[in-house]
């Protein structure tokens, strides 16, 4: 097990009903993200053997658009006996994926885990940074600084012309795994859905909890934890997965 400086009890819930359409010009590729293979690995088996290894972790919930497959999958892996695992139905939205996931945590953990399936690089030492800011702020994310110059931009009939400069030196490029306490999370779903009547919408929980008034810590992560959308990004996570590979056997030779 991880060593985690707090003996909180964790539920982690993993977005994983969006589909892989970008991903592939062949609509007879499999649809849902979670079983596009990465070093011959779905990509939702790569998150898993690492929130198995988290301590205080009571149960994972999946948030899926293929139930039945996703049965199937962690039958034949055999993660249903390492750790209690919940699969609930997804929906069209991430932000109502995530609800339908949160309204099956067990009301009895501490801190909730929310992850997307897209971002299977993320480092299980950066996560045990974001529960340990939790653990005094109530919210924390992984980010890191924005390096590249933003332009806003407007639509001039067919061409899009640049309308402003953005200030860098504050901006982050948020990613998953983030983690908030159970309680303020359950605040912040109460008065953010009761309230939003106009259906505003999103990218992620973080922002819900900003909406209410709360704060949300940032931890630096990691620029390999990339979130894999397009064909280019396989190929970029397949190039940080074998360099890892071989570092630890380079390691293990060393030894």
């Amino acid at each position: 097990m991880v060593n985690i400086n707090n003996e909180k009890k964790l539920s982690v819930i993993i977005a994983a009903a969006g589909n892989a359409s970008r991903l592939f010009d062949d609509k007879d590729k499999p649809l849902s993200k979670q079983f596009v293979l990465l070093g011959g690995k779905p990509l939702l088996i790569h998150s898993l053997e690492k929130f198995i290894k988290l301590k205080g972790i009571l149960e994972i919930i999946i948030v899926t658009n293929n139930i039945s497959s996703t049965n199937k999958l962690l039958n034949d892996t055999g993660f249903f006996d390492e750790v209690k695992i919940k699969i609930v139905e997804g929906s069209e939205l991430r932000q109502d994926s995530v609800y339908n996931g949160f309204c099956k945590v067990d009301n009895s953990v501490d801190l909730v885990v929310i992850h997307d399936v897209a971002r299977p690089m993320f480092r299980i030492e950066d996560l045990e940074k974001c529960i340990e800011a939790v653990c005094l702020t109530g919210a924390a994310v992984l980010a890191v600084p924005v390096v590249d110059t933003i332009k806003c931009a407007k639509l001039d009939k067919d061409r899009l012309i640049v309308k402003s400069t953005v200030d860098r030196k504050d901006l982050f490029l948020v990613q998953t795994p983030q983690v908030f306490n159970y309680k303020l999370l359950y605040s912040a779903y109460k008065m953010f859905r009761s309230s939003n009547n106009s259906g505003q919408v999103v990218t992620d929980e973080a922002n819900m909890v900003e909406i209410i008034g709360e704060q949300v810590e940032l931890i630096l992560g990691d620029r390999k934890n990339i979130k894999i959308t397009y064909p280019e990004d396989l190929k970029i996570a397949q190039a940080v997965l074998d360099s890892n590979i071989t570092s630890l056997h380079s390691t293990s030779l060393v030894r």
